[in-house]
């Protein structure tokens, strides 16, 4: 071994020297008789305002205690000789100065000399600002802890190993309710789904990898729980530390009444889906069985008005005949009505063309019909597609009442103009008859309106014109003047471009 020289030996003296007293901790070096071999400033000032003791090189730290503080001494001795037969200490200690109190750390280890000397080094620090923090957190802890037991659904905290960081009163007594099992933390929450269930442990064990890979997941399951099946909506957050997926937070809640509430309405739902078609039936059925006698009375009628029987008997017939023909049009708007609200939109193909010709057919035997001239004009080739039955509805509603309200002091028309491309298809219907009043425009297309007592429909058609153009998602407006007449305009979207015609 190279002996050091005695200039050597002054510069490591003075190295420890200068380590020990800069150190941050309060350092106290004793020998195996417990005398002072060396100590730096904190210590020995620490000593001396906590205890009143004064420390000093070659004085032994038990006879100095046991002067001031006998009890002291006792719990210093104890502690010394435990260190030095080989048993490290780590103790802390409170006291109280200026009516605050401290706290310290304080380690007790024996150590050996190049001498073979033993020595005991005592290492102190105030941990008063640490042990504030400690108490803070505990009690910060306390509250979370409080907060996550009186939620009232289930909540639990799973780390990047499936491993139970935490969870709350409601999810231990349910999962025991469950499956009879008992949570302890720290154990894989995969080792606690029930053995003979390998099937669900392998979904549960996709929902957690999926939120530890940062996708939160939302799912619905059901489990039978205290005699009953209980559903319940499960959600899954990803716990994000420094942009890390550390581990994952698991709600639970149930949705029982939610759920059986949202199977009942939908059952509800279907019955009245079925009504309605019932319903639709019905109003077919019964507008096709009223329409039949009147049908037959109505041409009983035109029979006895060929026969002779004076002029009486024939305006009596024409009356009939007027009050049939306004009950047939009111069956009729019910029907439309009916069809209009409760059946769905079929699109096809329509030569829009074709279909006011159609309509004009259909009325031509129409009261007056012959009194009106009608003329079509049809600009665009794009095909054009939406749902026959509601379009001929409307059509047939806005020519029927230009041939009930014409003037029968001009010479009438109807002039029905059509332009249509790829997105819409824009239909005017222009006639010269007796017009509506300007105060009554903005509520002709109100169920039941009527301008006067002296109209002639059932108040139910434009009515059922607006409902249906809404419907189709078209638009349709007025203009009129009183004695000069009406033009209607009705946008409808061309809203299946892409198929080809026929389809």
């Amino acid at each position: 071994m190279t002996m050091l020289d005695e200039t050597e030996v002054e510069v490591w003296h003075n190295l420890y020297a200068s380590i020990i007293e800069d150190a941050d901790s309060n350092i106290l070096i004793l020998d195996d008789e417990l005398q002072v071999i060396t100590l730096n400033a904190g210590f020995y000032w620490v000593f001396l305002e906590t205890y009143g003791i004064e420390l000093k090189k070659g004085t032994s730290i038990l006879q100095s205690m046991e002067k001031s503080n006998p009890g002291l001494t006792q719990l210093w001795r104890k502690r010394c000789l435990s260190a030095l037969a080989g048993s490290p200490i780590k103790v802390e200690d409170e006291f109280e100065m200026d009516s605050r109190s401290y706290f310290w750390e304080i380690n007790f280890k024996s150590g050996t000399l190049a001498d073979e000397r033993q020595i005991l080094s005592v290492f102190s620090r105030d941990i008063t600002i640490q042990k504030a923090y400690q108490k803070k957190i505990i009690g910060n802890e306390a509250n979370l802890r409080s907060i996550l037991n009186t939620i009232e659904n289930s909540v639990w905290l799973i780390n990047a190993n499936h491993e139970l960081i935490d969870f709350n009163k409601d999810f231990f007594k349910k999962y025991k309710q469950a499956f009879g099992i008992k949570l302890t933390k720290g154990k894989n929450i995969l080792d606690l789904v029930l053995h003979n269930s390998p099937q669900l442990r392998e979904i549960w064990k996709s929902r957690y990898e999926a939120g530890l890979k940062g996708r939160p997941g939302k799912y619905i399951d059901s489990y039978p729980l205290g005699g009953t099946v209980k559903t319940y909506e499960i959600k899954t957050y990803p716990i994000v530390e420094d942009s890390i997926v550390t581990g994952l937070t698991i709600y639970s809640r149930d949705i029982t009444q939610y759920y059986e509430a949202e199977h009942l309405l939908k059952t509800k739902n279907e019955e009245l889906l079925k009504i309605n078609e019932e319903l639709d039936r019905f109003v077919y059925s019964a507008s096709h069985d009223m329409r039949a006698p009147l049908m037959s009375i109505k041409g009983l009628a035109n029979i006895m008005k060929k026969e002779p029987g004076g002029e009486s008997l024939s305006k009596y017939l024409n009356l009939i005949d007027k009050s049939i023909n306004k009950l047939d049009l009111f069956i009729t708007d019910i029907t439309n009505y009916s069809r209009n609200s409760r059946l769905e939109i079929e699109t096809s193909h329509i030569d829009l063309e074709a279909l006011v010709t159609e309509s004009i057919e259909s009325l031509k035997y129409m009261e007056e019909a012959d009194k009106v001239l009608t003329s079509i004009h049809v600009k665009g080739d794009a095909a054009f597609y939406s749902d026959t039955r509601r379009v001929l509805m409307v059509f047939n509603n806005i020519v029927s009442n230009a041939i009930r309200y014409y003037d029968s002091w001009k010479k009438s028309y109807l002039r029905i103009a059509v332009v249509v491309d790829e997105q819409q298809a824009v239909i005017s219907f222009e006639d010269n008859g007796i017009g509506i009043a300007e105060e009554f425009q903005d509520r002709i297309f109100k169920m039941f309106f009527r301008a006067s007592f002296e109209s002639k429909g059932s108040g139910l058609g434009l009515y059922i014109v607006k409902n249906t153009v809404d419907k189709l998602g078209g638009k349709i407006s007025v203009q009129s003047k009183l004695g000069e007449g009406t033009t209607f305009t009705i946008v409808l979207p061309n809203v299946d471009k892409s198929q080809p015609e026929g389809i």
